[in-house]
């Protein structure tokens, strides 16, 4: 189950980019669906690490492709940065 605040925070970064769907589902893609270029994966990775109080300076994005794929690198990270703590 995925954690609400990075879920939360995943879609609201995604807003701020200027996604303008209904809804945002776990299932589409970034880049396809969503029409996230590079730029904004860069920007979108900063306000997400941001949000979720993440410290680390490089939120690697690579191989995620769907917002599911997001949250769940995202969850992974907070996890760690929590464990460490």
């Amino acid at each position: 189950m995925a954690n609400k605040h990075v879920e939360e925070a995943v879609i609201a970064a995604l807003r701020k980019l200027g996604c303008d769907v209904d809804q945002v589902l776990p299932v589409q893609e970034l880049e396809g669906d969503l029409g996230v270029d590079s730029t904004e994966m860069v920007e979108l990775a900063a306000l997400v690490r941001t949000d979720c109080g993440l410290t680390i300076e490089n939120l690697n994005l690579r191989g995620v492709r769907t917002v599911a794929d997001l949250t769940t690198r995202v969850e992974a990270l907070v996890e760690q940065q929590r464990s460490i703590r």
